[in-house]
């Protein structure tokens, strides 16, 4: 989908079309920004670090129009979509190609070889896949990892410290989520637990996937950071509802959850990996190559914890837990 206009903090960023060309803007550096959210992922009112990104974009003093030309693609939730449009970008020839996601850097790197991408960020694997060395990027892609697996087993642990009784986690994520397909059922053996997959593509069938679970079939819920999920405030809303209406205490590794109701959130700082992305934009439009920018991986997790969720769920938080959290809930 073709995002013709949207306000940024305020700030008009008007994509590619006849408002530019009319401007004499033809022959201005050309930013292709893959998104695989919605196109109201671009607005700031809806908590999605995407805004962060524009925002650094604007702060660093690019106006679409007068000093760049930014070309969006929102795939709408729609994975399955993210290769036809990054071909589109690519046919364009910009100058660099911004995505996030595994999904997103999948699809960026199967249309080019030779565009510089920024990914920002993809899971660990996916990076290493793509730029094969995190010091010296060897190829036209770099940018930022996420650690999921590791976070995700970390959250599993947590939960099952703070309630002891959970014996069934269901684990809901995306199938079309290449790094979402396997859950993290090493860290469930040795913690005493079975894992069951919950399987939603976002707001689509969010309701009816969660339907099925309505019967017991279930006493924990732990949600992967996907951007059709956790990404997604309404989808995530609805998930946190869920659980309050079902008594499971849930976790996640998106930063947002336990802020927004949930029990507990592992999660990294999505908005300052969305604002160095803008940076490493910045640097290429300027003349870096990728394998002059190293990938990063980030320094450090944040540990949220809801005492309001954990009364509802008649649990008792262990003190190590609240000693470690970097954010309590009351």
């Amino acid at each position: 989908m073709r995002r013709r206009a949207f306000l940024v903090c305020g700030l008009c960023l008007t994509t590619i079309g006849s408002e530019a060309d009319a401007q004499g803007a033809t022959d201005l550096p050309r930013l292709a920004i893959l998104s695989p959210d919605p196109a109201t992922a671009a607005d700031p009112a809806t908590g999605n670090p995407f805004a962060m990104f524009l925002e650094a974009l604007h702060e660093r003093g690019y106006v679409d129009g007068r000093n760049i030309r930014l070309d969006f693609r929102f795939a709408e939730s729609r994975l399955d979509r993210l290769p036809a449009l990054a071909a589109e970008l690519v046919e364009a020839r910009p100058a660099v190609i911004y995505t996030y996601t595994t999904a997103g850097a999948l699809a960026a790197a199967g249309a080019t070889t030779s565009i510089p991408i920024v990914v920002g960020a993809a899971g660990q694997q996916t990076i290493e896949q793509l730029a094969s060395n995190f010091a010296k990027p060897v190829a036209n892609v770099t940018g930022f990892t996420l650690s999921v697996e590791s976070q995700n087993e970390k959250c599993l642990q947590l939960l099952k410290e703070t309630a002891p009784a959970l014996s069934r986690i269901g684990v809901l994520l995306n199938p079309d989520n290449r790094i979402s397909r396997d859950t993290p059922t090493a860290a469930a053996e040795q913690l005493g637990l079975v894992l069951i997959r919950v399987e939603s593509r976002g707001a689509i069938d969010i309701d009816r996937t969660l339907g099925h679970y309505t019967n017991g079939t279930i006493d924990g819920l732990l949600l992967d950071n996907d951007s059709t999920l956790a990404g997604d405030p309404s989808v995530r809303a609805r998930i946190i509802e869920f659980a309050r209406e079902q008594r499971l205490p849930s976790a996640s590794t998106s930063n947002n959850y336990a802020q927004d109701g949930g029990l507990l959130s592992l999660g990294t700082d999505m908005g300052s990996i969305f604002r160095r992305g803008a940076e490493y934009v910045h640097r290429i439009l300027h003349g870096a190559q990728p394998t002059e920018l190293p990938v990063e991986r980030p320094a450090k997790f944040r540990l949220s914890v809801n005492l309001k969720s954990a009364k509802e769920l008649g649990l008792t938080v262990p003190p190590a837990i609240l000693a470690r959290a970097d954010e309590v809930i009351e």
